[in-house]
């Protein structure tokens, strides 16, 4: 602790500085600024992106990476049932939050006795939900799938979004928008709204592509996308109810 004295009278006692306690207060404010502003740069990390793959339930060595660059690249990558096991993924700064653009590709091949299943799971963390989330925005999901050749080898294909106000990598705490194709592997599933609950904390987004092989040589290209759309704000929507309740009461005059 400081403390500030000055020398008093001609007999050399000292006294406490009228200003102290206010200095004091100032230094403490200041040192409160100061580890409040260490703890916003630590809370604001760079979002972070991630990706890993699984066949059968079972991680696949080298089909996982993480960066902090908005742009993650993994390409062709091994399995026991899989030639080609390929991930792309965008994300901020590449891309403004909470914005997140997710393709993949596989290819099957090798001895296919029975179905084999293949998951990629893709994430991006440390987003502010300032701009998404309940009440000021919702978030849109959309997806695509095609089968260059062999789409008779695939037999379903389910694509699935998640957010997570805990900020967990991979997390499936709350599911956002979720389709499943079984007849064939050409579609697209156009814009799905959901509103997830979330703190004015960060978060983090979750893309989960899960397709069943019957066969070897199918390729299955698909595409995830995620995206912010703003929501009318209280006082939009406060005058928009002023608006209609006057209709109302004009033509409640007009009538009598």
């Amino acid at each position: 602790m400081l403390f500030l004295l000055e020398l008093g009278g001609q007999d050399g006692t000292r006294s406490e500085t009228p200003d102290k306690d206010h200095f004091m207060r100032k230094l403490l404010l200041a040192a409160a600024a100061v580890i409040s502003l260490g703890f916003a740069a630590q809370a604001q990390a760079a979002p972070e992106l991630s990706a890993r793959a699984f066949q059968d339930g079972m991680f696949v060595p080298g089909a996982a990476s993480t960066t902090t660059t908005g742009n993650l690249t993994i390409l062709n990558v091994s399995s026991a049932n899989f030639s080609v096991l390929s991930t792309l993924a965008l994300g901020y700064p590449v891309l403004s939050q909470p914005d997140f653009d997710v393709r993949t590709t596989a290819v099957s091949t090798g001895n296919f006795a029975t179905s084999h299943t293949l998951t990629f799971e893709v994430t991006q963390t440390g987003l502010t939900s300032a701009s998404a989330g309940a009440p000021l925005a919702a978030l849109v999901s959309s997806f695509t799938t095609n089968g260059l050749i062999g789409g008779g080898g695939i037999s379903s294909v389910t694509l699935s979004t998640y957010a997570d106000a805990g900020n967990n990598a991979f997390s499936r705490s709350q599911l956002l928008s979720s389709v499943t194709y079984t007849s064939g592997v050409t579609n697209a599933s156009g814009a799905l709204f959901s509103n997830p609950t979330l703190a004015n904390t960060l978060f983090s987004e979750t893309v989960v592509i899960s397709a069943t092989f019957t066969g070897a040589n199918a390729v299955l290209n698909t595409t995830s996308q995620m995206t912010a759309v703003p929501v009318p704000e209280p006082a939009s929507l406060a005058l928009f109810g002023m608006g209609l309740l006057g209709m109302g009461l004009i033509r409640r005059r007009h009538a009598g």
